[in-house]
């Protein structure tokens, strides 16, 4: 497990280091085996990404899923199952350095509901990702925009988004769980146009899986390409991520009424109610282990 998942978290950095000794193999050694390798490599990145089945499927119900969410002492708590006839929106919370908790719920969703199916969304620069994108396939994941949530929900899935996003990278999480949700207006807006309730899932320990090395260049980086650009480490200074308890926990639906053109205090009253309903989560649900308080940005 702890293999795998530092790989699956640290590949780019693998790619950091790849990329220039393929080239350098092929251009100055005139190595034919590295140039058909650099070649391979950035065809993959090249090819359309057609969307993928929604989750979960047989590789979702795989023992590596299992073997993943053992790794970490995996918990899971449904205040209340969903409503087959009802599409829903999951925000979740936090990112973190690496959204592992989100990618560990893989596959649990029928936990939540047995009649629904589900696809999580990612920056799409992650889904030109040489290699790492045949993972992202393989668990239904699709682009971090709305046409492909507005996608996700018209073939009758459920849409999960990491509301906070790259901003809660880079947030200090050593003395309170930070997470930034309140001029997060888009995701309200699109539930409401899309008639989708809104359910809060938290994963608690999430932030406490990496640790990261500060550094505003690198923020600044990130949020112009729209990706994650951050150095962090885990485990015996690897991408591994640390073994830590993770609980996720979902929530009560928040009920959203269909509007195809909402207005702004109708938005702004929907995201109060999510942020009370995150906070409430948090409150209810916290565990012996976890001390912080939560800070809603």
């Amino acid at each position: 497990a702890a293999v795998t998942l530092g790989l699956i978290a640290g590949w780019y950095y693998i790619l950091v280091c790849l990329f220039p000794i393929l080239a350098y193999a092929a251009c100055v050694h005139r190595s034919a085996s590295a140039a058909v390798a650099l070649a391979m490599l950035v065809a993959d990145a090249c090819l359309p990404y057609a969307p993928p089945a929604l989750a979960p499927n047989a590789f979702g119900r795989s023992w590596v899923f299992d073997a993943w969410r053992a790794y970490f002492g995996w918990e899971m708590v449904v205040e209340q199952p969903l409503d087959p006839s009802q599409r829903y929106l999951l925000a979740e919370f936090p990112h973190a350095l690496y959204p592992i908790g989100q990618l560990l719920s893989y596959g649990v969703i029928e936990h939540i509901s047995q009649h629904h199916k589900v696809s999580g969304v990612v920056a799409s620069v992650l889904l030109h990702t040489p290699v790492l994108r045949h993972f992202y396939y393989a668990t239904g994941t699709r682009a971090a925009d709305a046409k492909s949530i507005q996608r996700i929900l018209a073939e009758g899935g459920n849409a999960a988004v990491v509301v906070g996003g790259i901003a809660e990278m880079f947030m200090d999480t050593s003395d309170a769980e930070r997470i930034f949700l309140r001029q997060r207006q888009g995701f309200v807006r699109l539930a409401m146009r899309e008639g989708a309730h809104i359910v809060p899932i938290f994963f608690f320990g999430n932030t406490r899986t990496m640790q990261k090395l500060n550094s505003p260049l690198l923020r600044a980086i990130s949020r112009k390409v729209k990706a994650s650009i951050v150095l962090f480490y885990g485990r015996w200074g690897l991408p591994v991520p640390f073994r830590h308890p993770i609980k996720m926990v979902v929530g009560r639906p928040i009920v959203v009424m269909k509007s195809a053109q909402p207005t702004e205090d109708d938005v702004a009253e929907t995201l109060g109610r999510v942020v009370d309903a995150i906070a409430a989560l948090y409150a209810a649900h916290r565990p012996a282990w976890e001390t912080r308080p939560l800070v809603i940005e």
